[in-house]
């Protein structure tokens, strides 16, 4: 026994829960970050470089000068010769000159704790004494800042002309992919006409005029073999009924009469079924009971269900149950599953018709879909049979997305369900 596998058709249809054109800008952003994260890694590493080389030279300057200052009071002091009772005014005015507080053996500007400031050391009166300085730590962190702003500030500005060029040149590139990718899925659509957009410079150029060549030639060669395998179903299916109609004109009877006119209301299916996907109509949206629907559906074709071998069962939705559609279109659609559900049980079996309020469901018994037809059941054209045009399932997608409804899919080996849900009240 095997395994049943469920597929849902929606409108708009969706690929694994993203659309094409989102996978496109996921692939354009990708891109752009592969470009400008690099380029913006190796910038702010050369930059984070300059900065720290910035600071450790402010760092030696800041020193340098204090040494230089420390040298320069020390050399003061040292030829002022001044008397030890007079020493003190001399230091302060010192101090307040200097921006620090100074120390000579007992006497001292320094009113606060030695954690606050960093000491230097200088020998004065030919070594007999030693002469302190003090630099106030925040004028050493505020001489440094005023070194190292100009550096960081030019690091800072050079990052921002590196992102914003990084940008420039991932958009450069990006933007060619992002409106190809676009135009893949316009192609993907089946859209005739697509604008890859402006002709990119270089590699990216070559690629876009490739793409146009190849779309071209294989729109070409579907056209003509959609047009061949159309020919060669509409040949067949219209050759069978005439077969029939005239054997039936031929032998006359009552039985003759009925074959003949099941065989015209065949080809006025096939026809209507081509010019409905060819030109479909607008949709007249009316209140359907569903009982009725189903009803007429069954009178239509219990006939060439039994015909197969096939029973037709219908299980009643109820009085209440109703949906919002065209009553035609609906009805096309039953008509379609249920005929396809038929003759995929050629050893006979059941059909079920089932419905309920905003709902539709026709199953069977058969052996399952293949797997090999699965990804493409509600293309035109495409049949398992060797008879048909192949545009049976590819109506009812048609006709699903035009009533906003969601198409279900539930196959394996024991049978076949598809399952529409309408949206409540109808789609606006």
């Amino acid at each position: 026994m095997g395994a049943a596998t469920r597929e849902r058709v929606a409108a708009p249809v969706r690929f694994h829960g993203v659309s094409p054109l989102q996978k496109s800008r996921l692939l354009g952003s990708r891109l752009a970050r592969r470009i400008v994260l690099p380029l913006l890694l190796l910038i702010a590493t050369l930059f984070g470089l300059l900065a720290f080389a910035g600071a450790r030279q402010a760092e030696t300057r800041v020193d340098r000068e204090l040494e230089q200052e420390a040298d320069r009071a020390a050399l003061t002091i040292d030829e002022l010769r001044v008397p030890r009772a007079q020493r003190l005014p001399i230091l302060e005015a010192m101090a307040r000159l200097l921006g620090v507080e100074l120390a000579l053996g007992d006497q001292t500007t320094l009113k606060g704790s030695q954690d606050e400031y960093r000491r230097l050391v200088r020998p004065v009166r030919r070594g007999t004494e030693e002469l302190e300085i003090f630099v106030p730590l925040a004028r050493i962190e505020t001489r440094r800042r005023d070194f190292l702003g100009p550096v960081l500030t030019a690091a800072a500005l050079g990052l921002a002309f590196a992102a914003l060029f990084g940008y420039a040149i991932a958009r450069t590139i990006v933007r060619p992919v992002q409106r190809l990718a676009e135009a893949v899925e316009a192609y993907g659509k089946g859209e005739n006409e697509f604008d890859p957009g402006p002709r990119a410079p270089g590699e990216l150029g070559m690629l876009q005029d490739s793409f146009v060549d190849m779309t071209r030639t294989v729109r070409e060669s579907e056209r003509f073999a959609a047009l061949g395998r159309l020919s060669g179903g509409i040949a067949h299916e219209l050759r069978n009924p005439l077969t029939a109609i005239r054997m039936a004109v031929e032998t006359g009877g009552d039985e003759a009469e009925r074959i003949a006119l099941a065989e015209i209301d065949r080809l006025d299916r096939t026809l209507r079924e081509l010019l409905d996907f060819v030109r479909p109509r607008e949709l007249v949206r009316v209140t359907i009971p569903v009982d009725d629907l189903l009803g007429e559906v069954a009178e239509l074709l219990r006939p060439q269900c039994e015909h197969l071998q096939v029973r037709l069962d219908v299980d009643p939705a109820g009085p209440g149950a109703t949906l919002e559609g065209d009553r035609d279109k609906l009805r096309q659609v039953l008509l379609n599953l249920v005929l396809n559900a038929a003759q995929a049980q050629p050893h006979g079996g059941a059909v079920r018709l089932q419905g309920g309020p905003n709902l539709l469901v026709v199953s069977d018994d058969g052996p399952g879909i293949p797997d090999e037809v699965r990804d493409t059941l509600f293309d035109p054209f495409v049949t398992t049979r060797s008879a048909g045009i192949g545009l049976g399932l590819a109506v009812v997608k048609q006709i699903a997305t035009e009533h906003d409804a969601e198409l279900e899919l539930d196959t394996g080996s024991q049978g076949t369900t598809f399952r529409l849900r309408f949206c409540e009240g109808g789609a606006e």
